[in-house]
């Protein structure tokens, strides 16, 4: 498949880039690499209705089951690309095969990064980026009520907001000395009012 798209990356922009290459018509083939075992899925009510309980895990599917099959897009779960070589037009897969490509496009998306302390690879410690993350944090509350959750920017005030809407006795830690310090830095007032709304709703 020379005259192949590949797109690493199964995310909202890997699926939407391969739906409007269909619509602009585009007729080669398309193949689309994710490395989760989930079909394509919304990321952002992980840290909002799916935590909190209000919204289920088969309900975020970013495309219905058989858009795939009608659209002509190869879709590849469970498929880590590993390497590219440019000359050769080829992406290199963890399973030690190789794909051809006439277009590639990297959709890959943000990582969490990882926090540099001790004790951060000790059961009960979590990230949440994937919907496997969402399920496992999920599954600690039923284990434990208490829960800290490190950063207090947007997706870190959803996930402290949404536990303790779950039952949970959440604490944030922030590194800066406010919160949302780097997403509202010119509007102190919307600061403040997070953390006024954070306490009446039980969040420390």
């Amino acid at each position: 498949m020379a005259d192949a798209l590949v797109i690493v990356g199964a995310s909202y922009a890997g699926v939407q880039l391969a739906a409007s290459a269909r619509e602009l018509g585009f007729e080669a083939p398309i193949v689309l690499l994710g490395d989760e075992r989930h079909a394509p899925y919304q990321r952002p009510p992980l840290s909002k209705g799916l935590l909190a309980g209000k919204t289920a895990a088969d309900q975020l599917a970013l495309r219905g089951p058989d858009f795939y099959a009608q659209q002509a897009i190869e879709l590849r779960l469970g498929t880590r690309a590993t390497g590219v070589d440019l000359s050769s037009q080829r992406v290199h897969l963890a399973d030690g095969s190789e794909l051809d490509y006439g277009w590639l496009a990297f959709a890959t998306g943000a990582r969490c990064r990882p926090l540099a302390v001790p004790g951060a690879d000790l059961q009960g410690v979590h990230e949440l980026r994937t919907l496997d993350d969402a399920i496992a944090v999920q599954a600690a509350l039923g284990r434990s009520r208490r829960a800290c959750v490190i950063g207090g920017g947007f997706i870190g005030l959803e996930v402290a907001a949404a536990l303790t809407a779950a039952g949970a006795s959440v604490t944030v830690v922030e590194g800066q000395p406010r919160l949302l310090a780097r997403s509202l830095e010119a509007a102190p007032q919307a600061q403040i009012n997070a953390g006024e709304r954070k306490k009446k709703h039980g969040t420390d």
